[in-house]
């Protein structure tokens, strides 16, 4: 069905290529290879769909579709390089109703740099040639966020008629243990927390300016996040947010009161999730007209790599998710189709039911997985599933991390730079 199209054919020669070296490698900081995101949008509305990749050590850049499969780079055109940050996610939104597409950057990773800021490009136009122009205004907009951040979600959720935004973050550079038993903090005070920001018109300006509300809004729960989808899953028709986080933080079902808040539902709702969470998507899988729930994980299919790649497990870590109030959680993909709305009390209408059925549908082992896409590629009316997996260093193979300790109780990297 797919046909693969060469750089030299297509004119997309975007390498999104990361040097390692002894500060900049995915042992000292976590995240290197989580990549950078590709936006598609048609920029210059001529009707074609246009790219834009994120870059990690190298720039952005914005491809042009000229037609029949080719692309011309016009980065330096439109404006729309970056700073030289190290960018994670992108979003393509309309952000000022001119009927123009803008783009967001999402920048993480280069400590408290001035890089790190998120930028918003917002469309002037195409020119004579096509070549769509844009002005970069994230602080006009109240959008120059210097944080750890992956992805931007534009949607409305106090349903007022313009687009707020909920800000994935994921700051797992802490010294924090990602992997250790504690009290969840669900106050807002870790640094690794979404956020929420609400749309004001602002009249001054012109436009509309965006407001940090996350601690009235009761976004206030950790969570090192890998991905964000906005969904009605309760169906009263107000947007609920679904976050799925790294490590050991739970999941977080960001539930709509109606009233400009939110309230963690995710418990209710799942009887499990994912242990190391990674992407999701939630679509109809099973055409009944409900939202279905697919997340990835890192467990190998085979039993070789699974003992060489995956940690033990207990009893005592399902005391301990008990104790410390956790989600039970478990190392693969898990996949929850919705049942409908159960009955609760007096046949009053509950939260949805749902039964995770990774293994019944053959989709719960994949390996070091990163982002699912759901939709029908064939066009037989059944939606298909495609998964990105892969990582570049086997970090977490048992003969290497047995290595690295031993290495470690002989001399620490810190002692030998300190070293006379």
């Amino acid at each position: 069905m797919f046909e693969k199209v060469s750089s030299s054919e297509s004119g997309v020669t975007f390498n999104n290529l990361v040097a390692e070296n002894d500060s900049i490698n995915p042992l000292d900081k976590l995240n290197i290879y989580n990549g950078g995101g590709v936006g598609i949008g048609d920029f210059n509305n001529d009707g074609l769909q246009d790219i834009y990749f994120i870059g990690n050590q190298v720039h952005n850049r914005l491809y042009l579709n000229r037609g029949n499969m080719k692309f011309d780079d016009v980065t330096d055109e439109a404006g729309v390089g970056g700073l030289g940050g190290w960018g994670r996610g992108v979003a393509v939104v309309d952000i000022n109703n001119d009927g123009l597409l803008d783009i967001y950057v999402c920048n993480t990773l280069l400590g408290d740099s001035v890089k790190r800021r998120n930028l918003l490009y917002i469309n002037q136009g195409p020119d004579k040639n096509g070549v769509p122009h844009f002005k970069e205004m994230a602080k006009e907009y109240g959008l120059e966020i210097n944080v750890h951040s992956t992805m931007a979600s534009f949607f409305d959720y106090d349903n007022d008629g313009d687009l707020d935004m909920y800000l994935t973050v994921n700051d797992a550079e802490s010294n924090d243990n990602t992997s250790t038993f504690r009290p969840i903090v669900t106050d807002g005070s870790k640094k690794s927390t979404g956020r929420l920001y609400r749309n004001d018109w602002d009249p001054v300006l012109k436009h509309g300016v965006f407001h940090d509300v996350s601690k009235q809004a009761g976004i206030l729960i950790e969570g090192y996040g890998h991905g964000t989808n906005i969904v009605d899953i309760n169906r009263d028709g107000w947007k609920d947010i679904y976050v799925t986080n790294d490590f050991l933080t739970n999941n977080i079902l960001y539930i709509n009161n109606h009233d400009g808040t939110f309230t963690d539902r995710s418990k209710e709702y799942f009887k499990h999730t994912s242990t190391s969470a990674m992407g999701q998507d939630i679509e109809d899988i099973n055409n009944d007209g409900l939202a279905d729930v697919f997340e990835l994980d890192m467990a190998p299919e085979d039993n070789y790599r699974r003992k060489m790649f995956m940690g033990g497990n207990s009893y005592q870590i399902y005391q301990n998710f008990d104790h410390f109030g956790y989600q039970y959680q478990y190392n693969r993909n898990t996949l929850q189709i919705n049942q409908g709305p159960r009955l609760g009390q007096n046949d009053s209408i509950g939260p949805p039911l749902f039964s995770e059925t990774s293994f019944l549908s053959g989709v719960a082992q994949t390996d070091w997985s990163w982002c699912p896409l759901i939709t029908d590629f064939d066009n037989d009316g059944l939606r298909d599933i495609v998964i990105t997996n892969g990582y570049p260093r086997d970090v977490t193979d048992h003969d290497f991390t047995t290595f690295r300790a031993e290495s470690y109780f002989v001399a620490s990297k810190q002692q030998i730079k300190t070293r006379p």
